[in-house]
């Protein structure tokens, strides 16, 4: 008896929406014909809607926002085919950008991003732009951001994307939050002296999110489910100044005046 054909998970949001954001894309793949290194991904997986939209109600309701939702624009760091920036749409952000390295989700994205726009289930609220590029290296958008990462990168890519982040808002100031799903290194930014953590949690998945993380989950060995992810909030806070160097120059510059009264003397 010929054996039966395995079918791949498919998550309800593209049941419901006819997209195809389902499926796991490991680091390896995604890395082929780049110039990054495999073992500095991770792998694409598209986030539970439900995760997301309770972290951007979080973000919202608990940490005082600079400015209204209305100015800010939601920046998916990995896009990967589009999940995220889909489900951010439907609020009402100034403009929804992902950034994306590998050529193949790009294209999946943008026919996802085609048919989110035209149905009449999604209502998006906000336009929607997607960029095939390094997101270590890629501009910020002008304005205030809103960043996501569904922990697209491993402690050497995030560091160097931390590293951006800094020289990008320093050349030019304005508003930058980051909400980090399963922050596994979330300790790369609790040690970073330019943000500053403002809320961290355990969300929970609704149930069916739950099912369907489980069905997807069961395919491959590398992840497991629990039904939560570790969620975390940040804001770019820039440098505090140095109060120890501060002190040692005017110490030296007080310890150099007096050498020229006693010279004077």
């Amino acid at each position: 008896m010929p054996r039966r054909k395995s079918i791949a998970a498919i998550h309800p949001f593209d049941v419901r929406h006819g997209t195809d954001t389902s499926g796991i894309l490991f680091g390896k793949e995604i890395a082929r014909g780049t110039a990054i290194e495999p073992d500095d991904l991770t792998a694409y997986y598209g986030v539970a809607p439900s995760i997301l939209e309770t972290v951007l109600d979080h973000w919202l309701q608990l940490t005082a926002p600079k400015h209204s939702i209305e100015r800010y624009t939601f920046l998916d760091i990995g896009a990967g085919k589009g999940r995220a920036m889909l489900l951010a749409s439907q609020f009402p952000f100034r403009a929804v950008e992902g950034v994306e390295l590998n050529k193949g989700l790009i294209a999946i994205a943008q026919r996802n991003i085609e048919i989110w726009q035209r149905d009449p289930h999604a209502a998006p609220l906000a336009p929607i732009t997607l960029h095939n590029a390094d997101a270590t290296a890629h501009p910020l958008p002008d304005g205030p951001i809103l960043a996501f990462l569904f922990h697209p990168f491993e402690t050497v890519l995030l560091r160097r994307f931390l590293r951006h982040i800094e020289s990008e808002l320093t050349r030019k100031p304005r508003a930058f939050d980051l909400i980090y799903v399963n922050a596994e290194h979330g300790s790369s930014l609790d040690h970073h002296p330019a943000f500053t953590r403002l809320w961290e949690g355990r969300v929970a998945m609704s149930a069916a999110d739950h099912v369907a993380d489980l069905a997807a989950i069961a395919e491959q060995k590398e992840y497991g489910s629990t039904g939560d992810e570790l969620c975390s909030v940040y804001r770019f806070t820039g440098r505090l100044p140095n109060f120890d160097a501060l002190r040692a120059q005017i110490r030296n510059k007080i310890e150099t005046l007096g050498t020229k009264e006693t010279s004077h003397t």
